[in-house]
């Protein structure tokens, strides 16, 4: 908890220290796609999106996002092969993500003052962490992956500066020798604070 404020205080004051800057944070719900579904299918509903962009033309911004998603999963009486072993019983899986990405978003420009479709494409890399449960045993895996993220939203502009956002974000990561894609799709849900 420590460092995710911190994280939060240092991205607050990064946003207050320029002009033309936003910075969001949101909820994803997230869905778990290919290998990744494959280990855990469950919706997960735990996680935090924390991003800083700064207006580069009326209708480009350029910045930075981080966050930390988690998916979990009950599995009853399953079998878990590693190599040669084989392990059965009751098993808890977890995958922790945090992508770490540049991004950018592109605005429509348009004469409504209200909302603010756009468009958006992250690269990066996403730090993944699955692990296995089964009673006083851990099989544990992490791999940094390459990490692609498209984005569809819209910016809804309340008062004071502040937008409500709504955003779908597919973080498609490439698999490697540690570890298979774990690739998701998220629904955000969250508010912009604007320094225009």
């Amino acid at each position: 908890m420590k460092h995710i404020l911190i994280m939060l205080a240092l991205f607050t004051c990064t946003q207050a220290a320029f002009s033309q800057s936003s910075f969001t944070m949101s909820y994803p719900i997230s869905f778990p796609v290919g290998d990744l579904n494959e280990y855990i299918s469950q919706t997960s509903f735990r996680g935090f999106i924390l991003e800083w962009y700064k207006r580069q033309k009326p209708n480009v911004d350029i910045g930075l996002e981080t966050g930390w998603l988690v998916f979990y999963q009950r599995e009853d009486s399953k079998v878990y092969t590693e190599g040669t072993a084989s392990i059965s019983g009751v098993q808890y899986r977890y995958t922790n993500s945090v992508p770490i990405l540049a991004a950018a978003k592109f605005y429509k420009l348009s004469d409504n003052k209200t909302t603010e479709p756009y468009i958006g494409l992250g690269i990066g890399t996403l730090y993944a962490n699955r692990s296995t449960d089964f009673g006083l045993y851990r099989i544990e895996n992490d791999a940094w992956q390459f990490l692609l993220r498209p984005e569809l939203g819209i910016q809804i502009k309340m008062q004071n500066g502040v937008s409500a956002l709504v955003a779908a974000k597919y973080y498609a990561a490439f698999g490697n020798s540690d570890l298979a894609g774990q690739s998701f799709l998220s629904l955000n849900f969250g508010f912009v604070f604007h320094a225009f």
